[in-house]
């Protein structure tokens, strides 16, 4: 079971789901229906009571979105003091900047 307030998301794990999150449409439907799923399909491995499976993208940023804050978002799910329960917050449509710590 991984904790994940402490352990910071693999870099290749990283890499590949913002490649699906910002090429690939059936990723990203995925990603809207079942993140735990789509996590897991990256790489990802998802513990049972990780926090992050009871929230919910209400609509998700356009590609072109989360291509622009990519290097941030690489930065932050890679970071051992970033939450991990927050991942899904960070692809909310017209907030992922804004969920993202300053640097």
């Amino acid at each position: 079971m991984s904790d994940s307030k402490s352990q910071p998301m693999d870099p290749a794990v990283v890499d590949k789901l913002l490649d699906g999150l910002s090429n690939d449409d059936d990723f990203r439907a995925l990603f809207t229906k079942d993140p735990r799923a789509a996590l897991e399909k990256v790489g990802h491995k998802v513990g049972s009571t990780d926090q992050l499976l009871c929230a919910q993208v209400t609509t998700l940023a356009p590609k072109e979105e989360i291509a622009e804050a990519r290097k941030a978002l690489h930065a932050y799910l890679t970071d051992r003091n970033a939450a991990a329960m927050t991942i899904i917050f960070n692809f909310e449509a017209g907030k992922v900047e804004s969920s993202l710590p300053k640097a």
